[in-house]
């Protein structure tokens, strides 16, 4: 007895574990026949009963001594085969796939992992690459360079390698630079007898039209204050009266002439610079607008008051409800300017609303027993509100007008007989507005811009710098884009300097969706609006663009990179 208890305190097993290992085994069973494509009968799953020798039934020492197999007992071997690796066979695809009901995919012959079939084992890697194919193409931007309305006073190339021509031109180059800009001609054309080198082709790109040109005065930007004492004092013979009307006839002639060229569609647009105020004029075709149209930033009340007057009818596009000045720092502190101002603004309102409902209002008020001095003061104070409102938006973005059509020609005799157009003291006293154009007119000067080629070290890399200098029109940076790409350069960023007063001609997009949308005949001007414009000067994928009515087409550009054939902005 005591070797019995001996035995089975050292062989004997738990019932627990046995079957603990019976289920394990059958599992895997069950597993290994489903990847192999195999059934498993029921009769090998179950528990196989314990065979117990006839000749165990006579003495215990006989048993023992016969060596049954223990059915309770560890099994050695079967812990070594789970523990190896080799039984452990890796995870099918296939059998994943059937169990989800979901056909195999056929294998092909595929040289990278996008055209593997699709399994469990890809799928992450391929969702891996979709996410960084999408980043990359967010990244490139776009094929097209977005028209810029803004006058641009400075512009700058910077590129790792050598630009394809030189700022000293050859007599060839500079005639034929000429000779392009003025006839219209596209001299990258194999077939042109012109010189169609790259410093020629960069020198067509570098030429405007401008009028009045005085050789002592500085007229783009119009910025007075820049002048110095000295100059000032030697501008004393404008001031004459000979000379005031001299200027404006000329000018006149110059301004009509341009327009008309705009009429007949051979002028795509032109730019009117005054001291306070800038013009855009474009022609029909424009942005996809149907009829000629100008754009004036910024104006002030007194100047929409001008065109109200003159029944001149415009829109505000930019403009949003602003919220109005508070009164309470000014209560009490009334002034000679102020009190001066209140009566101004009740004479306003009284010539402006002589309206038989402010009679109304005021016999309604007297007959509440307010006196009339009472009235006065509440009339002057719903002036000077309203006044107000209107007054918030002078000199800012939101101020600019938009006019087309028959107001546009309105809005040309307005400017053209306007003659506070023409300031009256500083050092541009008596000076017309400058015009800037693509194409020739009536008394336009020639002139370059200056062009400035450099080497410049950025963190201690070289670069090559092209700068440019003076009036830089919205045509000029899409054309410089052009001639660098059809000279394969590879890389290149550009930055300009922009005028802020006419950053806001590009900031109206929500117009051209409006006027496009009204625009009965946008159909036939947007299939043709193209070949109306070939006599303006253009190539046909830069009058493409501008014709463009896509309002993403239009955008405010300061930094701009071209890599991998797409173009950044910002």
């Amino acid at each position: 007895m005591k070797t019995l208890d001996k035995l089975q305190t050292s062989e004997w097993k738990r019932p627990e574990e046995v079957m603990q290992l019976h289920r394990l085994k059958v599992k895997k069973r069950a597993l290994q026949a489903r990847m192999n494509n195999t059934s498993i009968s029921r009769n090998d799953l179950k528990l196989k009963p314990i065979q117990n020798s006839s000749n165990c039934n006579d003495t215990i020492s006989e048993c023992i001594g016969q060596k049954r197999k223990n059915p309770f007992l560890r099994d050695e071997t079967s812990k070594k085969a789970n523990i190896e690796t080799s039984d452990l066979e890796p995870s099918n695809d296939n059998t994943l796939f059937e169990l989800l009901k979901i056909e195999t995919p056929k294998p092909d012959k595929a040289e990278n992992i996008l055209d593997c079939p699709l399994t469990f084992s890809n799928a992450l890697s391929k969702l891996e690459i979709d996410k960084n194919t999408s980043e990359s193409e967010i990244i490139k931007g776009a094929k097209y360079i977005p028209i810029d309305w803004t006058l641009k006073t400075k512009m700058r190339f910077m590129s790792p390698k050598s630009f394809p021509w030189n700022c000293k031109l050859k007599t060839s180059e500079e005639a034929s630079g000429i000779s392009g800009f003025v006839r219209c001609l596209n001299i990258s054309e194999q077939d042109s007898t012109l010189d169609t080198s790259p410093n020629a082709r960069l020198h067509r790109c570098c030429l405007i039209w401008q009028h009045p040109s005085i050789p002592w005065l500085e007229l783009f930007p119009r910025s007075s204050g820049k002048m110095s004492a000295n100059l000032t004092n030697n501008l004393t013979i404008i001031n004459s009266t000979n000379m005031k009307e001299a200027l404006y006839k000329d000018w006149s002639e110059s301004f009509r002439s341009l327009f008309h060229l705009l009429r007949a569609r051979q002028c795509p647009y032109f730019y009117v610079c005054a001291n306070n105020f800038t013009v855009l004029f474009r022609a029909a075709g424009i942005s996809g607008i149907s009829e000629a149209h100008a754009l004036l930033t910024p104006t002030t009340r007194g100047f929409r008051t001008s065109l109200s007057q003159e029944d001149i009818e415009y829109t505000m596009p930019l403009r949003k409800d602003f919220k109005r000045r508070s009164d309470v720092s000014d209560s009490g502190c009334e002034t000679l300017d102020t009190t001066v101002s209140n009566t101004i603004l009740a004479n306003h309102v009284e010539n402006q609303y002589p309206d038989d409902e402010d009679e109304t209002q005021d016999e309604w008020l007297q007959s509440l027993g307010v006196e009339n001095s009472e009235i006065r003061k509440i009339n002057s104070s719903q002036a000077r509100m309203t006044l107000e409102k209107e007054t918030e938006i002078d000199n800012m973005k939101q101020s600019l007008i938009f006019v087309k059509g028959i107001e546009a020609q309105a809005l040309f005799n307005f400017l053209i007989n306007c003659k506070s157009a023409i300031t009256t003291t500083g050092p541009l006293a008596g000076i017309p507005p400058t015009l800037l154009a693509p194409v020739a007119f009536h008394g336009a000067t020639l002139k370059p811009i200056k062009v400035k080629e450099s080497i410049v070290r950025v963190d201690n890399e070289r670069y090559f710098s092209l700068e440019l200098r003076g009036p830089l029109l919205p045509h000029v940076l899409p054309s410089l884009c052009s001639l660098m790409k059809s000279s394969q350069l590879e890389q290149y960023s550009a930055s300009c300097a922009q005028l802020d007063s006419t950053t806001s001609f590009s900031a109206v997009k929500q117009e051209l969706e409006q006027a496009e949308s009204t625009n009965t005949s946008k159909i036939p001007q947007n299939v043709f609006g193209k070949e109306y414009l070939s006599d303006c000067g253009f190539n046909d994928e830069l009058l493409k663009s501008f014709c463009s009515s896509d309002p993403t087409h239009i955008q405010i550009i300061e930094n701009i990179k071209f890599s991998n054939n797409f173009y950044t902005w910002t």
